[in-house]
């Protein structure tokens, strides 16, 4: 959430006596989200083919027999789950408490298996793709894959599908790269290595793949995003054909009913190109987007990260926060105090804090019981996760504590592929499945969970007493990771009215009740415990928690979710902090809303964002929220500047070069790199590019900043530079510096 200037914006609001259309009022979720908005969500993370078998039919099917295991010994082979596997298990998955699911990639894999020195390896995982347009054989069909949205919508379950936009398969391997347009052969690795052009300014090729060898340099921007990501084939986005075909794949899935996409290694995709992606997406359908961003909290490039997740309209994976929980609550390597840490530096980072998706093991990572014994400290941090700020993701079977403990060839334990067991057991009963169910049942009746801010009320090197609170709503939690010894505090400030409250949990994790007078408590943690104390609150007017999408254009759906907008439409205002627009309401419930983005907002200088206010019925009106405006439909253009030597722009190790212009998506002429477009990239020295997403067929004045990461830029001397975008497809533009 972000409030701005709110008493100049109601002084604008009452101005305004202009009442707009609305829907008839109703009582559920908008018709976007029927299952909730996802800030509100649990997330149950599924590899297809180590779930559950459901159709024994397609275990080694004709089109690419060989590659099923039965015997379930060769690790890197197909095992047999399937959709018809999950589609069985939905009424389990609906008992957890699971919202929405994300499955593994679907697309149709490679067919022939690669033989390593680990042995066969084939594309049971899903992300060795060939052609996105049609549905693995050993996984089911199109006809399977509809059958499954509409199966999980009977559980008001969301289906979330995995789309790896920056690789096809093994460049090197298997089938070289094969790439298929709905069953039509397209090219492969070494077919399209012979028509490389290598452009000299953007060392990229005018083909579908980037030529340009394997990732050496992993805090090189240049070759993270335009270099192979170990041996797969890179493709390359701004090509007009590949930009096409993913973006036409992805409608496939949105026709079929998805309500949201995780978009691997969008760390090695060009930012200005996914942000044309999620422009696509959410004309078509308003879902929940995320990407995986692989880094750490002390990495350069996790200020990419940052600015990545508050630009481009797409959340990320909190892999940062992962990394401190295995050193917290695993190797006891790192404290409660660099988790407190860890907390408020992602929380103050992130500008929709509460879309970051947030979670304890992976198919990336060892699962958390095959790096630390202690069932406890498990318990524990899956508390953490279903109730820190973000969306908690449960991988498979953590409920059911499957790990397998076997080293892998990088001398991981428990690292891939033995962090992706087979499913086998289905236990309603264990104290991490009640675990997860009670918490995903507090998500869904206490939105301080949901969208709550978060407060620190306690910490030492064991306990860590924090609380989310959204306007009168408050969750408080209290973790004792000491295993062996009670730990007192005293006199703890809380927004929890005064009374006695028993721990939410009942004890599961041995947890306890608190007696609050005058604002504070005091309480023994018994040792190894999770206590969780709720107040929910009767709103005392509208209160909104979370936009979504954060980013759109004139046309788009928009979802406002929170509490005590009232049973009658009301309005949903949007002001840039000088003048107010109203907009078409579609839906409206006492927690949801649905609108159309107004066309001719203009956003203020120097910045890309307004703010949404909802007025109720009866004028109260709420707190604001950021939405990123767009001005027009998107397409990526590669913006370039050259001869920089010599000039203003010449830069020192630790300067980059930045972009700024006249449109919202260029910042509106802001010189503060957490706005502008960039870092700019220079695998050319004196020449620079940057790749942005700007609006179509539309005149754009721009000029370059030069600037340290986080820095405000020295200006480019003379002239704006001029450039009208192209209708459709890849623009380019180039500039020679100005003095």
């Amino acid at each position: 959430m972000r409030s701005r200037k709110i008493a100049a914006i109601l002084a604008i609001l009452l101005l305004l006596g202009v009442l707009i259309g609305t829907s008839q009022a109703t009582a559920g979720p908008s018709p976007s989200y029927p299952t909730g908005d996802p800030q509100t969500w649990v997330i149950y993370q599924i590899v297809i083919d180590r779930f559950y078998d459901g159709n024994t039919s397609n275990n080694n099917p004709a089109k690419s027999p060989g590659l099923y295991d039965p015997t379930k010994t060769n690790w890197r082979l197909y095992w047999g789950g399937d959709i018809d596997g999950i589609i069985a298990k939905l009424p389990y998955l609906y008992e957890l408490g699971v919202t929405a699911i994300w499955i593994s990639p679907v697309f149709d894999n490679i067919d022939v298996a690669i033989n390593t020195s680990s042995g066969l390896q084939a594309g049971y995982h899903g992300y060795w793709p060939k052609d996105f347009k049609v549905i693995e054989e050993h996984f089911g069909s199109w006809s399977t894959f509809y059958k499954l949205i509409q199966e999980a919508r009977k559980y008001n379950i969301t289906v979330i599908i995995d789309f790896v936009v920056n690789h096809s398969n093994p460049s090197d391997a298997g089938e070289y790269g094969a790439l298929y347009d709905n069953g039509t052969f397209v090219t492969d690795y070494p077919t399209d290595a012979k028509y490389a052009t290598v452009d000299p300014i953007t060392r990229s090729l005018s083909n579908i793949y980037n030529h340009n060898g394997g990732i050496t340099n992993w805090n090189d921007r240049w070759e993270v995003r335009y270099k192979n990501l170990f041996n797969l084939a890179d493709f390359n986005q701004l090509n007009p054909w590949v930009d096409r075909y993913l973006k036409e794949s992805t409608a496939l899935y949105l026709k079929a009913g998805i309500g949201g996409i995780r978009l691997d290694a969008v760390k090695h995709v060009e930012p200005g190109w996914l942000k044309t992606y999620a422009d696509y997406v959410y004309a078509i359908k308003n879902v929940f987007m995320f990407g995986e961003w692989y880094q750490s909290f002390n990495d350069e490039m996790y200020w990419d990260m940052v600015k990545f997740a508050n630009d481009s309209g797409i959340s990320v994976i909190n892999i940062p926060l992962q990394q401190v929980l295995v050193d917290v609550f695993a190797y006891d390597t790192k404290t409660m105090y660099d988790l407190d840490n860890a907390v408020k530096k992602y929380t103050s980072n992130f500008m929709w804090q509460n879309k970051l998706v947030n979670f304890i093991d992976s198919h990336d990572v060892p699962r958390f019981l095959s790096l630390s014994k202690s069932i406890t400290r498990f318990h524990q941090v899956l508390a953490f996760v279903m109730t820190a700020p973000g969306i908690p993701v449960i991988y498979y079977g953590d409920e059911q504590y499957l790990h397998y403990d076997a080293t892998n060839e990088f001398g991981q334990v428990g690292g891939d592929p033995y962090n992706r067991p087979m499913m086998t057991s289905w236990d309603t009963t264990t104290t991490a499945f009640k675990l997860i169910k009670a918490l995903a049942q507090l998500r869904r009746a206490n939105t301080a969970l949901a969208y709550g801010l978060v407060t620190t009320r306690y910490v030492s090197s064991d306990v860590y007493i924090f609380e989310r609170k959204f306007f009168g709503n408050v969750v408080l939690v209290a973790i004792n990771r000491n295993l062996n010894s009670p730990v007192a505090v005293s006199n703890v400030y809380t927004s929890l009215p005064d009374g006695v409250y028993s721990d939410y949990l009942g004890g599961l994790i041995n947890g306890t009740s608190i007696k609050v007078v005058g604002g504070k408590f005091s309480v023994t943690l018994p040792p190894g415990s999770v206590s969780v104390w709720q107040y929910k609150a009767v709103p005392s007017g509208p209160w909104v928690g979370a936009i979504d999408p954060t980013m759109g254009r004139a046309g788009n759906v928009v979802v406002i979710s929170g509490e005590g907008f009232g049973s009658q439409p009301g309005q949903v205002l949007i002001t840039n902090g000088q003048s107010t627009w109203s907009a078409t309401v579609t839906y409206w419930s006492d927690k949801s809303i649905e609108f159309i983005v107004p066309s001719g907002v203009t956003t203020p200088l120097n910045d890309n964002h307004v703010t949404v206010i909802v007025k109720r019925a009866d004028g109260a009106t709420s707190n604001g929220i950021a939405f990123q405006y767009l001005s027009g439909r998107q397409i990526p253009v590669i913006f370039e500047v050259q001869n920089t030597k010599g000039t203003t722009l010449e830069t020192v190790p630790g300067e980059f070069l930045w972009l700024t212009g006249s449109v919202p998506e260029l910042s509106n002429w802001s010189p503060a790199t957490t706005r502008a477009v960039g870092p700019m990239l220079c695998p050319a020295w004196p020449n620079w590019f940057v790749v942005a997403s700007v609006p179509a067929n539309t005149y754009i004045e721009f000029k370059f900043l030069k600037a340290p990461l986080g820095g405000t830029g020295v200006w480019e001397p003379g002239s704006n530079h001029a450039y009208t975008t192209p209708s459709d497809g890849i623009g380019r533009v180039s500039v020679t510096a100005n003095g």
